[in-house]
């Protein structure tokens, strides 16, 4: 099961209500569905997160030699960032997903090798965890401090006033830039461990299963051979050879 401990940055970056991911992990999914599932939420925020990455460039260019920047533009550039922000709470949602998707395939199958299934919680755990350095790295390089971004509203507060000179406006928007690039990063090293844990999930379902069928049809070949008088084995005799006629 994944360690629900919560990272310090990225949660406290987020700046909008974060769309939880739990419910694409229950509705009585198998777990091959829930594996699509999860591989398709991560494709998903990617190409958010660098369509969001583009958005923030874009203002990061238009308003850096602004001393003023217009009432308008508020708005227009602090949505763009606060949803970046928000994905690396939605980010860690589908680590802790993977984690918790690879503890149920072990659960349910326990012949497989737990090994491979704490070899995978681990790496999703450290791609997890990387992203939260990551974010704090960021913060600091722009010359911002990780502990101002402890709530959704201190963090609101920071980008709200940042706002208000170049220096500190460039500083938030270059973080911002960081936050998102660390994301798309972070979501490609997910999306990688996802389908190579599907391909290994469905490997391993075909090989119990040719497993199973070679051993049913052992068995129908034996209940054949027994009933009709035929070998047991490719060396047995026929039953015949131990008849009464043979004497």
């Amino acid at each position: 099961m994944c360690n629900k401990k919560r990272i310090s940055a990225a949660i406290l970056l987020a700046l909008l209500p974060v769309v939880s991911f739990a419910g694409t992990m229950t509705g009585g999914a198998t777990m091959p569905e829930q594996l699509v599932q999860e591989i398709t939420a991560i494709q998903s925020q990617m190409t958010q997160a660098q369509q969001l990455v583009q958005q923030v460039q874009q203002y990061e260019n238009m308003v850096q030699n602004m001393t003023t920047l217009p009432q308008n533009m508020y708005s227009q550039i602090t949505a763009p960032i606060g949803q970046l922000y928000g994905i690396a709470q939605q980010t860690q949602q589908l680590g802790y997903a993977g984690q918790n998707i690879a503890g149920q395939f072990q659960n349910l199958n326990g012949t497989f090798n737990p090994q491979i299934t704490a070899q995978y919680s681990q790496q999703y755990g450290t791609i997890t965890s990387g992203l939260n350095n990551s974010i704090n790295n960021a913060l600091q390089t722009a010359n911002l401090n990780p502990s101002n971004f402890m709530t959704q509203q201190s963090a609101m507060q920071q980008v709200q006033s940042a706002m208000q000179n170049p220096t500190s406006r460039n500083s938030i928007l270059q973080a911002g830039v960081s936050v998102g690039q660390a994301e798309v990063s972070d979501l490609a090293q997910l999306e990688q461990t996802a389908v190579a844990e599907q391909n290994m999930n469905a490997a391993w379902k075909k090989a119990q299963l040719t497993k199973q069928n070679m051993n049913q049809q052992m068995n129908e070949n034996v209940a054949k051979n027994a009933l009709s008088g035929g070998p047991l084995t490719s060396n047995a005799p026929s039953l015949s050879a131990y008849s009464l006629s043979g004497y």
